[in-house]
This record gives structure tokens, C-alpha cells and sequence, in this order.
């Protein structure tokens, strides 16, 4: 039963999305404007039909309906049921019907706000993104369909990846990546459906931008949750190391970060706009790369947790969607032409030009970095691996240098710059960032790469709180409001200027972090019996004998841990511990992190002797390394909030 009705409605959805993809381009090309209620209306049914096939297979999972493969793939009795709810996304099949449930609700949301407004876009764009909708229905419904029959169903099945319901992140990690992923469909179809219609006013700009950014927003955060997964999950001592899901993540938030800044350009000056729109539909492109990265099996990774046989058909999506970007661009190419010249490099719009060269460099590297293996194994049979040393040697210095053009932008006005304005406007944020970097080595703390990082985090940080004071100190000066009055005013009447000097402030908080726990972190390992002691920094960890138990899904083996401070206080710590599922045939770790507020006591279990009583560990101290997930997390969606809503004047104007 389970089966036959959500897989009528995934083939009900692929229906809706053909029809809307085929009417919305068809007579949006014609320019029969008349047909737009039906594109809209079978873009709601794709929606419809897409939840409800995923609440079908949740209410499978829930039921323990092994008849249907995907449950047996992925669920068992003894899984708790928070996991059995999200294992709907554990696997290949499941997550990609999840897609299909996520596009659904862009695709409505995106309609529905704009049912009255755009009417001269809209069929193209909705055609266009209902074009991406069949293709994901056409994978559910065929090589990716977890709704086939098993006539002879087993009595219980293994569980979900051990890897996936080992720690609560995994509850919202996928769903936020999913978010973003699939979020840049809307700009994407927004900007073909602009260049398609050769109508490429100013209409579509502000949709454009902030349907980037909501999908922006929600990428950045799965990042960042994907990294302290790594963190808490893996026990190898740290949260990145450009796996190639990882980079798949990053690539798309690369040029989505570049293109939200060209469009200021765009706006301001009218010029950098073939530029801006490629950016548009690189971003989209770049994250079905993505997706084939992850979902295809073709890459080992310890996020790619799916092998599959849907590469080829992810391959033959993304030639045909770099096809139709390069013939829509090649055609209305002419139409982009800028209306007015850029001023020099020392000037607003350069800085934001290098910004973006900046960016482009970074996703080139990576883009490199993670497809040449695949590609020297294919052309040549030779198996090779790009790890860290080549990530970090080429794109740190371009992180360096795009940490700087933060700065400076803000700084530097539209048009030629005076020399005397721009170097007393530097006076200030350069002192602050020398005076950073003197005092870190006074206190010890070495290293070109992190010491240029701390000091232009104070450059940047010292210009960014400028700017977001500079018109509440002027409102204070001259209608004589308080200071809490003014910043409110002042940020409610440029909520987009405001909002992205606080995503400033998340990224400079998140570089700081990375610096500081990369470069000055303290690593010790031994053996211990129990009572005895271990070093870490400034930290003593005491071992307290071992400990076991058992959860309906898994059994454990766990050390007891204290945590000595430099004046002998004992702290409570949660024990790092070996976890034991029955799918899996080696146990998975779940390292113990004690928050200390500026750094972290990280323990994970090596192995254990029961005979013996002892305990092999690894033990690290990482400063600052909390802020990136608690600091840089909550003002990243700070600063995107505040940005996505009007300004008062344009509310009022309209």
C-alpha cells in the first residue's frame, strides 16, 4: 500500500513538473501571458504531490514497513524515532526524495509571493525551475526510487548509518544543506528566465539577490554544522579537511558570496553585468556538481555516505546545463553591456572587482584540487590524492587576502578616491591591526599566517563597526536621539547595508577561530591505567577507569574523565566512548569536548583493555575554536535576517 501511493505520487509530481516545465517555457518564449495560472497551478501540484510522497515514506518508517525497499535499506525496530524520522534523508534514495519535497516548497513559496507581481518573468522562470523539478522526479521515479515492492519483506532491517545517528546534528546538518543546495534553483531560473524573456531591467535584480541569499544563508549554516559534526563526531581533532563534500558545500557558497557583492556594483554603476549573471547560474551549476559529488559514490568521503549507479545521469544533467548557460549567455551577451565605467582599482566598485577575482581564484583552486583525482584516474589509471597541504598552501592566502578586501571596500568611496580622505579614513583601522599584531607577540603567539589574520581581523573589524555607527553617530549629532534610538533608525532604513556588515562581523569572528585553533593548538596521546593523569596545555585530563551500557540501538564503552584546571579545581566531563551498532563491524567514536568558553578540552578514545583496566587517548586543546559555531552561526544569520527585509522608505514607497 505504502509503496503503490507514494510512488503514484512521485510520478503524479514528475507530471505536474513536465507540464509546468514544457507550458512555462513554451509560452513564455511566445509571450502568451495568459497561460501563467496553469504554470502556477501545476507548480503547486508538483509541491502537493512531492510532500506528500515523503510523509508517506516517514509514516513507512515509522510503521516499520519493511515491504518497502528503501525501509529496509534503512530502518530497524530498535533505532530511536527521532532517527527513524530523519533516516528519510540517510541514504541515496530517501535523500533524494527529501530534494524533491525541498524544491516543492521553493517552487510554491517562490510562485505563491509572486502570483501578482513580475507577470513578464514568471513563466519563463517557473519553466525553468520546473525544468531542474522533473529532472529530480524523473531520478525519483526511476534510478534513484525508493519505493519499490519487496514480496518477500525481512522481519527488521539494520538502522540508518551508524555515522547519521550518532549525534543530534545530523537532525539539521542535511536539512540545511539540502536548503541551500536546492535553494539556488530559484535565482538560477530567475536569471534564465531574465535572459531567455531579453528583458534584463531592473526588475529582476532585486528578486534575484534575495532569493540568493536565502539559500545563501542556509548553506553558510550547514557548513558550519557539517564542520562541528566533524568535530563531535569523527574524533579526529578537527572540523575541516577538504573532503570533497566538503569543497562541494563550499564552491557554490564561493561564488554566491561573489555574486551578492557584484550585484552592488551592478546597482550602483551599471556595469559588471555579464559578470553578476554568470555568477547567478554558476552558483546553481556548482551545486548539482555538488550533488553528483555526493550522491554518485564516485567520490570517497566520510559525508558521501551513498554508492550509486546515478552518476551518468547527474554527468549528462550537468553537460546540458552548461550547454544552455553558455548559448544563453553567447545570445543575449550584447545585452550586457555596461551603461558606465568602472572607476579605478582604488575605489569601491575595484575592491569589490577583486573581491570577486578573489572568490573566483578560491573556487578554482578547490574545484581542482577535488576533481583531479578523479580525473587522473580516469584519463591515466593513476590513483592520486589532494589532501590538506595542497588546500591550504594555495586558497589560505587567498582567504588572507580576501579578509583584507573587507576592509578596505567599505573604506573606499564610488569613483576616484582622494588620497588625503582615504589615508586618514585608514589611519585608525591600521593602527588597531598593528597594535593586534604587537600584542600577540608580546603574549608569545607566532606565525605569519595567523598573526596577518588577527591583525586584519582587527583592520576589518575596527572599519566594519565604523560603517554600522557612522549614521546613528550622525543621527545623534544632529537630531540629538539617543544612541539606541539612532542605531535603530538609522539600521530599519538600510536593513541590507546593516545586515551585511554584521555577516562582516560573523566571518571575521569565524577567521579569527580558524586561525587560532588551527595554529596554537596542543596535542598529547599516551596510555593510561586508572587515577593516572595526562597534560594537555594547561589542562591535566585524569583517567577514572572504565565504564558500559547499552541504548535499544547500539551498546557502548566509555572512559571516565576529570578535568584538572592549573589550580587543582576538578571538573565533570563527559567520557569519551566507543559506540557499537549492529550494522556496523567497527565501533564509532564519539570523542568527549568540554567547553572552557575560550577553548576546548578535546578527548577521544584510541582503544581500551578490559583485561587491564587502561586506555589508550588522543587529547587536544583548541582556543577560540567554540566561537565559530556559537559566535559565527548566530551573527551570519543575524546579519542575513536583518538584510532580507525592506527597507522602511521602500516599504513606504510601496
Amino acid at each position: 500500500m505504502n509503496s503503490t501511493l507514494g510512488y503514484g505520487l512521485v510520478l503524479l509530481g514528475l507530471g505536474f513538473a513536465a507540464f509546468a516545465a514544457i507550458t512555462g517555457l513554451v509560452t513564455g518564449l511566445t509571450r502568451r501571458e495568459s497561460a501563467l495560472p496553469w504554470v502556477r497551478g501545476a507548480v503547486y501540484g508538483y509541491a502537493a504531490s512531492m510532500l506528500a510522497s515523503n510523509l508517506v515514506m516517514v509514516a513507512a518508517l515509522l510503521q516499520h514497513d519493511f515491504s518497502v525497499k528503501y525501509v529496509a535499506q534503512v530502518g530497524s525496530r530498535a533505532t530511536p524515532t527521532i532517527f527513524t524520522i530523519v533516516s528519510l534523508w540517510s541514504a541515496l534514495e530517501g535523500s533524494i526524495l527529501f530534494w524533491g519535497a525541498v524544491m516543492g516548497g521553493y517552487l510554491f513559496a517562490f510562485a505563491f509571493i509572486y502570483r501578482k507581481q513580475h507577470g513578464r518573468y514568471m513563466q519563463l522562470s517557473l519553466g525553468v525551475m520546473a525544468a531542474v523539478a522533473t529532472f529530480f522526479a524523473f531520478l525519483i521515479a526511476g534510478p534513484a526510487n525508493p519505493w519499490v515492492h519487496l514480496p518477500n519483506p525481512p522481519l527488521d532491517g539494520p538502522g540508518p548509518n551508524p555515522l547519521l545517528q550518532n549525534h543530534v546534528l545530523m537532525i539539521i546538518h542535511p536539512p540545511m544543506l539540502y536548503l541551500g543546495y536546492v535553494g539556488m534553483t530559484i535565482p538560477f531560473g530567475i536569471a534564465a528566465g531574465a535572459l531567455l524573456r531579453g528583458e534584463l531591467g531592473d526588475a529582476w535584480l532585486v528578486p534575484l539577490r534575495k532569493w540568493t541569499l536565502v539559500p545563501w544563508i542556509f548553506l553558510s549554516i550547514g557548513i558550519i554544522l557539517g564542520s562541528w559534526w566533524a568535530y563531535a563526531v569523527l574524533g579526529w581533532g578537527g572540523y575541516w579537511a577538504w573532503d570533497p563534500v566538503e569543497n562541494a558545500s563550499f564552491m557554490p557558497w564561493l561564488t554566491a558570496t561573489a555574486f551578492m557583492h557584484s550585484t552592488m556594483v551592478l546597482e550602483k554603476k551599471k556595469a559588471l553585468k555579464l559578470w553578476t549573471i554568470a555568477l547567478a547560474l554558476s552558483s546553481f551549476v556548482l551545486t548539482i556538481v555538488g550533488t553528483f559529488m555526493t550522491r554518485s559514490g564516485v567520490f570517497n568521503s566520510v559525508h558521501s555516505f551513498t554508492q550509486s549507479d546515478i552518476g551518468p545521469t547527474f554527468l549528462v544533467f550537468i553537460a546540458v546545463l552548461l550547454v544552455f548557460c553558455v548559448l544563453l549567455l553567447a545570445a543575449r551577451g550584447p545585452m550586457l553591456v555596461a551603461e558606465s565605467s568602472l572607476g579605478g582599482i582604488v575605489s569601491r566598485e575595484g575592491s569589490i572587482l577583486l573581491n570577486n577575482l578573489v572568490f573566483a581564484c578560491i573556487t578554482m583552486v578547490v574545484l581542482l584540487g577535488t576533481l583531479f583525482p578523479l580525473i587522473s584516474e580516469g584519463l591515466f589509471n593513476e590513483k592520486l590524492t589532494v589532501g590538506e597541504p595542497y588546500f591550504n598552501q594555495m586558497a589560505l592566502p587567498f582567504m588572507v587576502a580576501m579578509l583584507f578586501l573587507m576592509g578596505v571596500g567599505p573604506m573606499l568611496p564610488w569613483g576616484a578616491a582622494d588620497a588625503k580622505t582615504l589615508r586618514d579614513t585608514a589611519l585608525l583601522p591600521g593602527a588597531v591591526g598593528v597594535v593586534v599584531v604587537l600584542v600577540c607577540l608580546a603574549l608569545g603567539y607566532r606565525g605569519a599566517m595567523p598573526l596577518a589574520t588577527f591583525g586584519l581581523a582587527g583592520f576589518v573589524t575596527v572599519v566594519t563597526l565604523r560603517e554600522l555607527l557612522l549614521p546613528a553617530r550622525q543621527r545623534v549629532e544632529a537630531q540629538k536621539e539617543s544612541w539606541g534610538t539612532a542605531l535603530f533608525v538609522s539600521a530599519s532604513r538600510a536593513r541590507r547595508r546593516f545586515g551585511g556588515y554584521v555577516v562582516h562581523l560573523g566571518i571575521v569572528v569565524i577567521a579569527v577561530a580558524v586561525a587560532a585553533s588551527s595554529a596554537y593548538k596542543t596535542h598529547a596521546t599516551g596510555t593510561l591505567k586508572p587515577g593516572e593523569t595526562m597534560p594537555v596545555g594547561n589542562y591535566q585530563v585524569r583517567f577514572d577507569g572504565l565504564d558500559r551500557g547499552r541504548e535499544p540501538h547500539r551498546e557502548w564503552v566509555g572512559a571516565k574523565i576529570t578535568l584538572l584546571t592549573e589550580d587543582g579545581r576538578e571538573h565533570a566531563a563527559e567520557g569519551p566512548r566507543f559506540n557499537y551498532y549492529e550494522r556496523s563491524t567497527d565501533p564509532i567514536g564519539s570523542p568527549s569536548v568540554t567547553g572552557r568558553f575560550v577553548r576546548d578540552v578535546y578527548v577521544s578514545l584510541l582503544a581500551y583493555d578490559q583485561a587491564t583496566g587502561t586506555a589508550s587517548f588522543n587529547m587536544w586543546l583548541f582556543p577560540l575554536v567554540g566561537a565559530i559555531w556559537y559566535w559565527g552561526i548566530f551573527l551570519l544569520a543575524l546579519g542575513t535576517l536583518i538584510a532580507l527585509f525592506p527597507d522602511q522608505r521602500k516599504r513606504a514607497a510601496s
